[in-house]
């Protein structure tokens, strides 16, 4: 299918960005047809960072005025909830407390340096977002990129899989009063941490990519570690979740949850789990050549209970996955001292790369072999426009599991 990862218009010049079969291109605008062809053309092009604008009035009627510093908004970010009391008739998301005009600050930096600010976008995908942007640069620099590079660098996409939809299952589990549930699935979170670290020297994956290359490889004794690391987690997750989803009370909180059917959800421009989890594959996975391919997990609900339960899927999928390539990893070796040089020092190029919440994406201009451009498209930009839209209609009681099922961050938002 194709999707529309965002806009770029450059002096006065528009262009797509579009993702079909797993593959990022842009496409010069050239008629108003190919605007037509997307439902959330113009939500990319505004970028705004007041999502879903708007009011309702009434007998009663008041905004409820939610963050940005309050218990439950773990970032900087506020809520515009119209409602009489108990039922919301309107949400609205303020992301612009984290704004903080990175795609500026990469201009007229060398792309090694400008490595650094989009690891900064948003920390739990810090590693999805280097990946994105180095894949943009080695685009435009027509580079050559090692196969063990390449296969590196899926392997930590997995990784950072693995440990935020550990986080997003944890959050609506806690918010459902699991406790025991909550502290075991905390456990595998850490576990998961522990293991970025045996295997990168960081914890969230950082300073590990380089343009054309890879800083770290890690030992054969760590690669034994993380594959022990990465079996008993999936063991323990599966456990766990066989026993949650006989949990009725825990199913019922999260059951018919801001439902969102395919329709809406491609209109939206929605991507990543909370796609796929309305039954429809976004390819991304095909992003790049794997040695061993990745299944894509449906369900069809559309609802936080089908957000959750593909995000689970996922999780033992990725340990899998991880533990089948570190296994088979010194037939795919390389050099990281070597990275691979680049042709030419002028162009443009753009990237993309399966993050936990969908495609994260990447355009650049190269002039001189600095960048001239830069523009960054996120996940959770219209991932928190899809939670503000389906938390409408739903009581005050429902919005944890609504929004939290997402696996949005105001940082990743806002950019």
């Amino acid at each position: 299918m194709r999707l529309l990862a965002g806009v770029i218009e450059i002096d006065g010049k528009e262009k797509l960005l579009i993702i079909e079969d797993g593959v990022a291109r842009l496409e010069p605008v050239e008629s108003q047809a190919q605007r037509e062809e997307f439902g959330c053309y113009q939500l990319l092009k505004k970028r705004e960072l007041h999502l879903r604008r708007g009011s309702v009035s009434g007998p009663g009627v008041f905004r409820f005025r939610y963050g940005p510093v309050t218990a439950g908004v773990r970032e900087a970010g506020c809520f515009n909830l119209y409602t009489f009391g108990e039922k919301i008739l309107h949400a609205g998301i303020d992301v612009s407390w984290k704004h903080r005009g990175i795609e500026e600050a990469m201009s007229n930096k060398t792309p090694q340096r400008a490595l650094a600010l989009a690891e900064a976008v948003c920390s739990n995908f810090a590693f999805s977002h280097s990946v994105a942007y180095v894949r943009a640069v080695e685009n435009a620099l027509h580079s050559n990129v090692d196969m063990g590079v390449q296969n590196w660098r899926n392997i930590l996409l997995e990784a950072e899989r693995i440990y935020n939809h550990l986080h997003v299952i944890t959050k609506l589990a806690s918010a459902a009063a699991q406790k025991v549930l909550t502290s075991h699935l905390s456990s595998l979170f850490e576990e998961a941490l522990r293991l970025n670290e045996i295997l990168t020297g960081s914890r969230y994956l950082m300073g590990i990519n380089q343009v054309g290359g890879f800083h770290h490889l890690p030992s054969l004794e760590n690669m034994q570690h993380a594959i022990n690391g990465y079996s008993l987690i999936a063991k323990r997750f599966e456990q766990l979740y066989v026993h949650s989803v006989n949990n009725a009370n825990y199913m019922d909180r999260l059951h018919a949850a801001g439902t969102i059917t395919a329709d809406q959800a491609i209109a939206m421009g929605l991507g990543g789990p909370s796609l796929r989890a309305c039954g429809v594959k976004d390819d991304l996975n095909t992003t790049i050549s794997h040695l061993i391919q990745l299944p894509v997990i449906t369900q069809n609900e559309g609802d936080a209970l089908a957000r959750m339960e593909v995000r689970a899927e996922e999780i033992m999928n990725s340990c899998e996955y991880i533990i089948d390539h570190l296994k088979i990893s010194d037939a795919w070796n390389f050099n990281t001292d070597e990275a691979t040089k680049s042709i030419r020092e002028n162009g443009e190029g753009c990237g993309i790369a399966n993050s936990p919440s969908g495609a994260v994406a990447y355009y650049v201009v190269l002039q001189d072999g600095i960048i001239a451009h830069a523009r960054i498209f996120t996940p959770s930009y219209v991932g928190m426009h899809a939670a503000a839209f389906s938390l409408d209609e739903y009581i005050f009681t429902d919005f944890p599991f609504i929004f939290d099922s997402f696996g949005v961050h105001f940082s990743d938002a806002a950019r």
